[in-house]
């Protein structure tokens, strides 16, 4: 967090940790992949908050209950905003065994929003989690790009959102 991801190398990564570079390459990891296993501490660390969070969540609507759940989803990735947005950037050189542990992590998090979608009625609860977690991350752009808050994100996808909680008409 404090130097940036380009500017870490892994000579400074095993000063970081009391090793010598030498103990660190033998481990096989590379630099995204240490960043993938931070990533996936941060998404535990969020999961595991997840009753607290949920607890806090107020709403009468799908859609209210919803937005607050994102948006506190939101307060949380921004504290964490230089590592997350990292992620975003460099995820793509992860190898799978790291992509799927994300995934799975992802579809945890969105396991209240799929709860309160079943609840509601809706179909197609799977495809229309993808499709709000992938809103989520065009709502954060609003945090790494602008600098702006939880609202800020949430205002940013709120009409989309909509789109992905309504029932569709039978005809």
């Amino acid at each position: 967090m404090e130097y940036g991801y380009e500017a870490v190398g892994m000579r400074d990564i095993a000063r970081t940790v009391g090793r010598q570079p030498v103990q660190v390459y033998r481990l096989k990891l590379a630099k995204a992949d240490i960043l993938a296993e931070l990533i996936i501490e941060l998404n535990q660390e969020q999961i595991n908050q997840l009753p607290q969070l949920c607890a806090r969540v107020k709403g009468n609507t799908l859609f209210e209950r919803t937005c607050a759940y994102l948006g506190e989803l939101y307060a949380l990735d921004i504290h964490y905003l230089p590592i997350r947005s990292i992620g975003a950037s460099f995820g793509w050189m992860w190898s799978a065994s790291y992509e799927r542990r994300v995934i799975e992590q992802v579809q945890q998090l969105v396991k209240p929003v799929a709860k309160w979608m079943q609840e509601a009625g809706l179909g197609d609860i799977s495809a229309r989690c993808l499709g709000i977690w992938s809103l989520y991350y065009v709502g954060y752009r609003h945090a790494v790009i602008q600098g702006g808050t939880a609202d800020d994100c949430l205002a940013a996808i709120k009409p989309s959102l909509r789109y992905y909680l309504e029932i569709p008409n039978e005809g």
